[in-house]
């Protein structure tokens, strides 16, 4: 039988109800996604397997990697991404972070198990910050379903258990930024009460300069169209996070939580940009020089109060949330021609006003048999206030001015179930589904009130099974649906207008008829545990993806070049993954202290309405690999790894094509420990000095449009200074 249909055959037997999305209205703005609080293991796993050596990647039922904070920390990265790249399994471009390489959308990203809040930024969490990662190879009803490719839950540094008073300070420098980071936690327990407070404050500066070549070849031969585009710019940029907790165990049966979070920052950016237009025109007149300036303030602010009581011998989590953000953005540019005949003075404002609440509960509880059952429900409201402000003024004409407001509301509501038991001594299953709505009700200038409603109902099951004698050897299997919700951007019927519409930067829009992505999957892995954390481990996977989404560039009947994006096929995605931890000492004793881990990927994808070759997913990495070895003996330890990720063209249309680039990150570190209380560490990030270049072609009967686009990479020098109290 082929595995395709073996596959399916599977999947039905075990889900015989089908994914469902209806929509009633088009839509113009929804992600089905609830949200799920990442809360400690069920009472099963604390009570049962909460012994010494307890080891997630060995005994949870679900597939799981966990970095831990010693290993985000040590390569001193003052970034999520930096840590994140050198992730079995995980890819980074561009700052999208990707499982099986597959694109954006496709990976969820959770922070303590709940979609980040609006105004949440990834850039500014620091490593300080983070207490693990969880990489989740296969979805988990107690979270959202949109996790097609995979999960990746970064978890904050809670309450304390112990007086804890630590102090980090970061400075980095390279030809293109310099940086500096002051971070530090402080923390304690008195009596019932124990109290968190982690802070970080950041400032620094940023240089860019990139190239661009955008030329349109006929098909003779000839050169129609070409300009180079030089940009230089940079800016400096500042912020500070702040993450306070605070716990009470009022007795054995109650316990109240309450915590809150803080980002703000500010950047301002200047640079310039001149166009060499070497063959043709790009528009009437054609802008040759380009000065312009950016400057913008950003801040969220966060609460939720979780209350966690023992009720009919279980246990009953409750959180209710709140966030709020504002994104404040002006951006200042000036189009001149050559000799500066014309002059075209472009100031265009963006207020991006989000908040949302959110209430979570949880119910788990021990069965019978060593049944763990966990149910729970999740619901959110979301509402923005957005608003363009665009004025506009060419040479000595009257001046124009557009003001577009932008209102959606977002209201979610997901419940699951799931149990967790052991059938035998080594062999442990997992059941669960979770079924997830949205309701969206959307209303900007100029348009008509929209409203729309979907639904997905998401089944999975896995297995572990350990061989027996404690030979370390164990197989996993998981059936899976899951799904990729369209973004706002992609709903919303809105026009976004690019300054110089060509095909090289043309206009993008969404499209209120999308339907959500929906996939079955199927993983299978091998593990193999040695003593002393050496493994190795060999997985493989498929998703077979109904109504994929695409984005089409066309010319519409105003003549203007338009993205648009439009559910189109059906995929097919297979990866393999092979992942190695060893310690040498366990190969000679003259290498106690050295480690040695590495990681391979291989994607393959196909999509049936586009033609081939190399007709992928958008976006999906070919291959990816990590590679590391590490030394740690008394108080010095150092080590080196490499990140490689494979480039190549991507087909995406018959007309479409595009190039990624191959990378190689080569990073080190050394670190001493001088006493108990101070630790030196000196880094060195992208040792190779890579760039970053990239392609994108579209060609049709009119002939050859591609561009060509590069920019400039440097070596990373950084120190950090550590020291607790």
């Amino acid at each position: 039988m082929h595995p395709t249909v073996l596959h399916l055959a599977l999947v039905a037997a075990l889900f015989p109800p089908a994914a469902v999305y209806a929509q009633t209205a088009p839509a113009t703005d929804a992600q089905p996604v609830a949200k799920a609080k990442d809360k400690d293991e069920t009472i099963q796993r604390v009570e049962v397997k909460g012994a010494a050596g307890y080891d997630p990647r060995r005994d949870v039922t679900a597939s799981k990697t966990v970095l831990s904070a010693a290993e985000i920390r040590k390569y001193g990265d003052d970034n999520i991404f930096d840590v994140l790249k050198r992730a079995p399994g995980v890819t980074v471009t561009d700052k999208t972070i990707r499982m099986r390489g597959l694109g954006a959308g496709y990976t969820q990203i959770l922070v303590n198990g709940d979609r980040p809040p609006p105004g949440f930024s990834l850039d500014a969490l620091t490593p300080d910050q983070i207490e693990r990662i969880e990489v989740i190879r296969a979805a988990s009803a107690e979270y959202s379903m949109q996790a097609i490719a995979g999960t990746i839950n970064i978890v904050l540094r809670k309450v304390v258990a112990k007086p804890q008073r630590d102090l980090r300070l970061n400075a980095s420098r390279s030809p293109l930024q310099r940086s500096s980071t002051v971070g530090g936690t402080w923390g304690g327990k008195t009596g019932g009460l124990s109290y968190f407070l982690n802070g970080t404050a950041f400032g620094g500066h940023n240089a860019f300069y990139s190239r661009t070549d955008d030329r349109f070849t006929r098909p003779d031969g000839t050169v129609a169209q070409q300009r180079l585009a030089n940009y230089r710019g940079g800016g400096a940029y500042r912020g500070i996070v702040l993450f306070p907790r605070l716990n009470w165990k009022i007795d054995d049966a109650n316990e109240l939580n309450l915590s809150a979070g803080l980002q703000a920052s500010s950047h301002a950016w200047s640079g310039a940009s001149h166009n060499d237009i070497r063959v043709g025109s790009f528009g009437d007149p054609d802008w040759v020089d380009m000065p312009g300036r950016t400057s913008g303030d950003q801040w969220m602010m966060r609460a939720e109060a979780g209350w966690i009581a023992k009720v009919g011998g279980g246990k009953l989590d409750l959180s209710l949330s709140g966030e709020r953000s504002r994104d404040d953005n002006d951006n200042v540019t000036d189009y001149f021609s050559a000799s500066r005949t014309h002059h075209l003075a472009r100031d265009w404002d963006t207020v991006y006003r989000p908040r949302r609440t959110s209430f979570r509960a949880k119910f788990t509880r021990s069965l019978f048999d060593g049944h763990a059952l966990a149910t729970g429900i999740d619901a959110s409201r979301q509402r923005n206030d957005d608003t363009l402000d665009r004025r506009d003024r060419q040479d000595d004409g009257p001046a124009t001015r557009v003001v577009e407001g932008y209102q959606p509301q977002v209201v979610r509501l997901a419940g699951f179930v799931q149990d967790e038991w052991n059938v035998t001594k080594q062999w442990s299953m997992y059941v669960g589904g979770r079924w997830e709505g949205v309701r969206t009700d959307s209303a900007a200038t100029g348009m008509a009130a929209t409203a729309s409603r979907g639904h997905v109902l998401s089944p999975v099951a896995q297995t572990l099974y350990k061989f027996p004698n404690k030979s370390g050897r164990q197989l996993r299997l998981a059936l899976t649906r899951t799904f990729k919700a369209p973004t706002v951007g992609q709903l919303t019927a809105r026009r976004y207008l690019a300054a110089l519409n060509t095909r090289f930067s043309p206009d993008s829009s969404g499209n209120p008829a999308l339907r959500p992505e929906l996939a079955n999957g199927i993983d299978v892995a091998f593990e193999q545990f040695w003593a002393d954390g050496a493994m190795v481990s060999v997985s493989g996977a498929q998703r077979l993806i109904s109504d994929t989404i695409r984005t089409r560039l066309d010319q519409g009947p105003d003549g203007r070049w338009i993205y648009r994006p439009l559910n189109d096929g059906r995929a097919r995605v297979h990866s393999l993954e092979a992942e190695l931890k060893l310690p040498l000492r366990m190969v000679s004793k003259a290498a106690d202290g050295y480690d040695v881990h590495a990681s391979v990927t291989r994607n393959w994808s196909a999509v049936s309405t586009v033609p081939g070759p190399d007709n992928r997913l958008d976006g999906q990495t070919p291959m990816s690999a990590n590679a590391g070895l590490d030394y740690r003996k008394d108080k010095l330890s150092f080590g080196a790894s490499m990140a490689y990720r494979e480039g190549g063209w991507v087909r995406i249309s018959d007309a479409q094509r595009r190039r990624q680039p191959t990378r190689r990150d080569v990073d080190a570190y050394a670190a001493w420990k001088l006493d108990a209380h101070v630790q030196l560490r000196f880094t060195l990030n992208n040792i190779l000095g890579m760039d970053n270049a990239s392609d994108s072609a579209y060609e049709d009967g009119s002939g050859l449009a591609r561009q060509s686009s590069w920019q400039q990479g440097a070596t990373r020098v950084g120190v950090n200074v550590e020291l607790k109290m």
